[in-house]
Parts: structure tokens; sequence; C-alpha cells
């Protein structure tokens, strides 16, 4: 038709400056000049990271013609949001948002239209330069009527939608596991209600929710503790050889269990567990305890199992057929009874559901209630000799917890079947 300007063209994407000579794009030379002149002229075009836009051969079109790529900066809007391709594309005055969306190959499926923005430049050069902002409800999709003017730029939002951003697992005994999406505000209960439930053979009380977040705070917390380690070791090696080398063969083997256990703990991995109730009967009396589910959740729903395991300070650790009543201090007796060293009096339980309590071995202790089937009994080593060293303190509970990621891990593989 005569007297239309033509449909706008994305601009050439040229190599970013520190990536290639000073002459090899003699457009991109052009525009750091006139960049530094003015620092606001391009603004529009800074808002779209130009010109760092990749690594691209510099255009022929800037290379016969240098001094065009300012020209087609100046003369260009800029379009962000949900369109298929956006950026900067040249337009001559009074141009049709619609043409420039056509260029852009069109708005998404998850744009707002109700709120699109126009930022614009005024006509009227002054000292100051403040820029309008408008919103435009364009649902009606009369994109034409929108006119638009170079250095203008238009943002197409992106609509709030229910679905959230990625999808949760669940692994084993239920009817139907595998990989659901989730809307915001779903619940364990409600995921666990599309998954069919669970098989009779569940054991809700084992289940082992896992989330990522909790994993790198667990993660961070080993590296964290790691560190402290190996500063108590610094500490207690200069300790050594102020005071000289009296009694320093059982004190260079402790450094050296410390050094291990630094060690352990830099290449542990941890499982990101959180105890949650997953059992759907007691969620349906307690909504309390029903989880908010989050992107990348797991939940591994493990068959009942028939074992309690006693680890630590235990002449023969291992895993012993579950006996109902039995406490903790029967299955310490099975396990051939406490080590030499091992102090029962911090000896716990970590319950199936990740919880921990006292197992209630000291000598003025009853061995604890009855323990359920799946749990763990971790007796430690006694630490009183090395009491006054601070690196060695809380090697029970460090140990503990490495145990705990690898337990649960442990869970998470036997439910996926692998």
């Amino acid at each position: 038709m005569p007297g239309t300007p033509p449909a706008p063209q994305p601009m050439p994407q040229p190599m970013p400056p520190a990536a290639l000579p000073s002459a090899s794009c003699p457009a991109l030379v052009q525009l750091a000049v006139a960049a530094q002149s003015s620092r606001q002229r391009f603004a529009h075009a800074r808002a779209a990271g130009f010109p760092d836009l990749g690594l691209l051969p510099c255009p022929q079109v800037f290379l016969d013609y240098p001094t065009l790529l300012p020209f087609l900066l100046d003369q260009s809007v800029l379009l962000t949001g949900e369109v298929r391709l956006p950026g900067l594309y040249p337009v001559l005055n009074d141009t049709g948002l619609d043409g420039v969306l056509a260029a852009a190959g069109g708005v998404t499926d998850t744009a707002d239209l109700s709120t699109v923005e126009l930022a614009r430049e005024p006509a009227e050069q002054t000292a100051t330069l403040p820029l309008s902002r408008t919103t435009l409800d364009l649902r009606s999709r009369n994109f034409a009527a929108v006119r638009l003017s170079p250095r203008d730029a238009v943002r197409l939002p992106r609509g709030f939608g229910d679905r959230d951003t990625g999808p949760v697992t669940l692994l084993g005994e239920f009817m139907r596991p595998g990989v659901y999406d989730i809307r915001r505000g779903e619940r364990l209960s409600e995921v666990i209600a599309r998954a069919g439930g669970l098989t009779p053979q569940a054991y809700p009380y084992g289940a082992v929710f896992s989330r990522e977040s909790v994993r790198q705070r667990q993660q961070e917390g080993f590296a964290r503790t790691a560190r402290e380690l190996e500063q108590g070791l610094m500490q207690v090696a200069a300790g050594q050889a102020v005071a000289g080398m009296r009694g320093s063969t059982d004190l260079s083997g402790a450094i050296q269990a410390g050094q291990a256990l630094a060690n352990s703990l830099r290449t542990a991995r941890a499982a990101g567990r959180m105890v949650a109730e997953a059992n759907p009967v007691i969620l349906a009396g307690r909504p309390d305890l029903d989880v908010l589910m989050e992107p990348g959740d797991l939940v591994a729903m493990p068959k009942r199992p028939n074992e309690v395991t006693v680890v630590g300070a235990v002449l023969n650790p291992g895993s012993l057929q579950f006996a109902t009543g039995w406490k903790a201090g029967d299955y310490v007796r099975a396990a051939g009874g406490e080590q030499r060293f091992a102090d029962g009096r911090r000896a716990f339980v970590v319950l199936p559901n990740g919880q921990s309590a006292p197992a209630g071995l000291g000598a003025w202790q009853s061995g604890g209630p009855p323990i359920p089937p799946g749990s763990m009994v971790v007796v430690p080593q006694d630490p009183s000799p090395y009491e006054t060293w601070g690196f060695l303190r809380d090697a029970t509970q460090v140990l503990s917890q490495v145990a705990l990621s690898s337990a649960a891990l442990a869970v998470i593989v036997r439910s996926s079947g692998r």
C-alpha cells in the first residue's frame, strides 16, 4: 500500500567490543564514541543489553557503513517481555505496534495484555528528559492503534499463572508414582490423592521428604563444620608445637582423625530431608501438618521395613530383625553390647520419620521406649579423653548427620527401584 511504512526488522547483533579487535567492527567503534559523548543517548538500547549480545560476527552492512549502527539505534524501539523475539527494532515515526509485533513473531500465550507498558521520551528537548510511562489495555488486540516513535520502549508483562514453576516427584509405594506438575499452594495430601493414594505395603512413617533448598543449607552446614574442624586442628597443632613433643603420638592420631572427618564432610552428599507427615489419614484430621509443595520436592515412600539398625560403638554393628516391644537397649545387647569406650549416655535413636530421641542407655535409664521398625540406634564413642579439644566435641553429632543423609539417600534409591 502506498505510504505504508515497511515492517520493521530486528537489529543485527554484532560482537561485543571486548571480544574483537578495534578494527574488526568499525560500527561498534563509532557506537562507542557516540555513547561516550552522552550518557542519556541509547538508554533504551542499553536496557536490551546492547551491544553485548553474544559472540556473533560483525554484519557486512556495518562493515560497509560504520556509521549506520548508531543511526539505527537512534531510530529503534525496544520490545521486551512476552514476545517471541524481544529486542531492538528500527522503525519510522508513527509506526504501529502491530508491525513491530509482527516482526517480533507476535505475543506469547502468557502475556498479560491488560497492563502493557509504553515508555517514551518527550518530544521537546529540554535540559532534563523526564520519561513518561503509560499503561495500556490491549486485550482487544487493537495493536495498530498504538503508534510508536523512535526510542520508545514497550514491555508486555507475563500474566499470573496458577501453575508453579516446576514438578514434584513421587517414588516408591504410591499407586501411580511419577512426576507431577503442581499449582501454587498445592499440598502434599492433594498430590498423594492425584497419585491414587498409597499401596497396602506403604510405610508412611518412614517416608523421606526431600527439598532442594533444605539440601543446599545442609550442604553449606557440612562445609562450614569442615572449616571449623580444620581451624580447631590448626589451633591444636600450634599448641602442640608450643608445648613440645610430649604425648605427641596420641595427639597426632586425633589430628589425623579430625582431618579424615573434615574430608568426609566435604565429600558427603546432603539428602535435603525435612521431617514431614505423609500419612493421608493423619493429614485429613490434621491439615496444619499438610506441607505446601515446592517445585523440585521429592517424596520417597518405602515399604514397611522389618529391621532396626545399630551403628557406632557396639561390638557387631548392623541391622537386626524387628521385635515387637524391644527397646534400644535390647537391640544394643543383640548387637554384642557396647564397646569399651562407648558413651551410652549420649546414645540416641533416629526414628523412621527423621526425628531423633534419646536412646535411654544410661545407668539410671530403662532403655527408652519401644522403637518402631526402620529406626537406627546410634551409640557414639566417649569423647571425654579429648573433651578439651573443641574440634572433636561435636564429632558424634557431625557423623550422625552424615549417617542420616546417607540413610535418607538409601531410602530414595530403594524407592526409585535403582
